[in-house]
């Protein structure tokens, strides 16, 4: 790992304020024991011990800043509901700025239901709404994000295919938006259809996304360094980041070329989130003025921290700190 200080990146953290805008989840958690098979039918009778929330999609994004200590304004839609008050509630209490969180009449907040036993996942429940923004919530953000937009030092799109972006002229004029005012711009993409995110400054799918995306644009999807050169050309990008789960992270450069970060997972018990957290890691460590191999070095350590947990929950710059002192990694000096 090249060489930085953790002390340096920590005070420039504090500084850092990013927005994040995108598909707002409720992840609830029903977490007990399965002890016996029901007699009514081959089914496991699943003992209640506890219920929970976290915030999760865009919001989790934004959580993960906080747990780095960067400031985040997070704008989505929730519903005019009781889940979306837990959602604006949990928000608040991390500490991020929720005055780009607008109710929307006409649709439930996004939730999603896990339930656990024993630390594995039983079943996931689903309840959503996936249609574009009504003009007069679209109108709204337009005016919050040209409020919000100079007061950061970038932006996050967490794409979760919700609504938010399924209007690709709403998502290119965000990009557009930032870039023109010189901020840089992330997406984490759910759409095959990257003409929406053009210009960004890096797109971040995991594999199976990026090679749903090639085979989409006729490039092959075995050869990731020759299919993320001419994505990068094509859409107009500054890099492209590849999460590839158990092998780590892929980046293409056009001027550094190809790098791999391998994994720094040690255990793995939930991979939920770990995709906003890798996300986030990289728009902090950006903002911070870091190379990009030691920002996709740092996220690694950052997703591989976050899957040793149970549940959708942020990681935290203390964590990492920890992390890279018990395994002494070349560089993590104070």
């Amino acid at each position: 790992m090249q060489s930085f200080s953790l002390e340096s990146i920590e005070e420039k953290l504090k500084k850092v304020k990013l927005l994040v805008i995108g598909d707002c989840i409720l992840d609830r958690y029903f977490v007990g024991e399965v002890n016996r098979i029901s007699p009514e039918a081959p089914v496991p009778i699943f003992e209640l011990k506890e219920i929970y929330f976290s915030l999760g999609g865009a919001a989790n994004v934004a959580a993960n800043l906080r747990g780095l200590n960067v400031k985040v304004e997070l704008m989505g839609i929730i519903g005019k509901d009781e889940h979306g008050k837990i959602l604006k509630d949990l928000a608040q209490k991390a500490g991020i700025g929720i005055k780009g969180i607008l109710e929307d009449n006409f649709r439930p907040t996004t939730i999603k239901t896990r339930v656990i036993a024993y630390s594995q996942q039983l079943l996931r429940i689903d309840k959503e709404e996936r249609k574009p923004i009504n003009k007069s919530l679209k109108k709204k953000f337009q005016e919050i994000y040209e409020e919000i937009l100079p007061e950061v030092d970038g932006v996050i799109l967490s794409d979760y295919a919700k609504g938010m972006f399924l209007s690709e002229s709403f998502c290119a004029w965000l990009i557009g938006e930032a870039r023109r005012r010189g901020k840089f711009l992330m997406v984490d993409p759910k759409s095959v259809e990257w003409k929406k995110y053009e210009g960004a400054t890096s797109i971040t799918p995991n594999l199976k996304e990026f090679k749903e995306t090639a085979f989409k644009e006729n490039l092959p999807q075995d050869k990731l360094e020759e299919s993320a050169k001419i994505l990068v050309e094509r859409y107009n990008l500054d890099f492209l980041v590849v999460t590839l789960g158990k092998d780590g992270i892929f980046s293409y450069h056009p001027e550094e070329g190809a790098f791999y970060s391998p994994s720094q997972a040690k255990e793995v018990y939930d991979v939920s989130g770990a995709g906003d957290t890798v996300i986030a890691s990289l728009g902090a460590f950006y903002a911070v003025g870091l190379s990009l191999k030691q920002i996709l070095e740092l996220a690694n350590i950052a997703a591989g921290i976050v899957v040793g947990k149970v549940g959708t929950k942020p990681v935290y710059w203390e964590e990492i700190k920890a992390f890279i002192k018990e395994n002494s990694i070349a560089g993590g000096r104070k």
